[in-house]
């Protein structure tokens, strides 16, 4: 509490958003990066425990939950109420709200939302701050990319003046939202959001050595950019028009020269160009995978720019670029066809020594089965019976199909 009455000490309103860990998230993959599963699991967490380790203890998404319900409960009490005074806290919790003064504490309706990310919610904080006329600015305490490119995203719909603090206590910032989109523009404000699910962030893939300020620069100055920056996440669904002008921007970031607006046919003539000399980083995604990134990219930019609903319809990711593995958490779909012609994927071998693992196994990491020709031949990845019997049911088909 002491913390959070510190960086709103001049307001008279305070809202802290919390985000929320769901079973089923997009967000999977990037917890399992950071070692979501490895921390330490604490069931119950009560005042007067000591963490030595706060590292491991955030980094599972179960106890975030357990001590964000702590706090609030906290802060509900008689005792941190007093140190409010005259201001006014809203909390969330899961997906409720809470209103706490010095007096009392109820439940903020208004405020409930099913939205997972504190990203998005806390704009829906802000809309409500502003649509209340009680406050002459709204500041918003976060050092995240996603908040300020949000932020610029929505801010037309938003009537008050707003500010993104962020910095170090020595080297302190405050952004001007309103003014920074008055600069950029009301086409390239609204194109941000599509542009930075495109290029990468926590849920989307990025393109390798491929940064979002070369492609900020040329939307500046190109309408096709903008246009289909603008148009992704404003539908569920990737029309093939806007695929297309997607398929000719990430030619150009590979070539800005070209005239092909086919990656596919990109690839081939920097292959041939190079005479086979290039790392694959260097090349532009197939059709098929860059379709499958598009679709991931259009969801989370949706998911964003309904970040001012309460409770936004939001459907099943499975459909746009994920799959599920066989613990039932949501993982990458790269792509929907092979990645090379069998009698091709049958040379190719990892380096593995004694076992294969991830992310050192290459066959794994390209989600490919292991076979004859890599080394180890007992691991687990190897093809099951199962596996073989389908592929030789197939071939006879083949083969009576003729």
């Amino acid at each position: 509490m002491s913390h959070v009455l510190h960086e709103g000490a001049k307001s008279s309103r305070i809202d802290v958003v919390f985000d929320v860990y769901k079973e089923t998230s997009i967000k999977d993959a990037e917890r399992v990066k950071r070692g979501a599963d490895t921390g330490i699991q604490f069931k119950n967490i009560a005042s007067g425990h000591k963490i030595q380790q706060w590292r491991k203890l955030l980094s599972s998404p179960s106890n975030k939950t357990s001590l964000t319900k702590f706090l609030v409960e906290d802060w509900k009490g008689s005792k941190q109420r007093q140190k409010l005074k005259d201001k006014v806290l809203h909390v969330t919790c899961e997906q409720f709200c809470f209103k706490i003064t010095q007096e009392q504490w109820d439940e903020a309706k208004e405020l409930e939302s099913s939205q997972e990310e504190a990203d998005t919610r806390l704009l829906l904080h802000a809309l409500h701050a502003a649509e209340s006329g009680k406050y002459k600015a709204i500041v918003i305490t976060a050092e995240d990319t996603d908040v300020l490119v949000l932020c610029l995203g929505v801010s037309n719909n938003i009537h008050c003046p707003m500010y993104q603090k962020c910095g170090t206590k020595n080297r302190l910032r405050f952004i001007d939202i309103t003014k920074l989109r008055r600069l950029l523009g009301d086409r390239v404000s609204d194109a941000l959001i599509g542009m930075h699910s495109f290029t990468g962030c926590d849920t989307v893939s990025s393109f390798a050595g491929r940064g979002k300020m070369t492609i900020l620069k040329q939307m500046k100055s190109n309408e096709t950019y903008q246009e289909a920056f603008s148009e992704l996440g404003r539908s569920w669904e990737v029309s093939t028009d806007l695929f297309q002008k997607l398929k000719e921007i990430t030619c150009h970031m590979y070539l800005p020269s070209t005239n092909t607006r086919e990656v596919n046919q990109l690839r081939y003539q920097l292959f041939c160009a190079r005479r086979g000399e290039v790392e694959s980083s260097q090349l532009p995604p197939c059709e098929d995978c860059l379709f499958m990134h598009v679709l991931r990219a259009n969801y989370q930019a949706a998911i964003w720019r309904k970040c001012l609903q309460s409770h936004p319809s939001v459907p099943d990711p499975k459909d746009y670029g994920w799959t599920t593995d066989p613990d039932g958490k949501l993982v990458i779909q790269w792509m929907r066809g092979s990645p090379a012609p069998e009698a091709v994927l049958q040379l190719l071998s990892c380096q593995c020594v004694r076992s294969c693992k991830l992310p050192h196994c290459t066959c794994l990491s390209n989600g490919l089965k292991c076979t004859d020709m890599c080394r180890p031949q007992t691991c687990n990845n190897q093809p099951s019976e199962h596996d073989e019997e389908m592929e030789v049911e197939l071939m006879d088909s083949d083969d009576g199909d003729d």
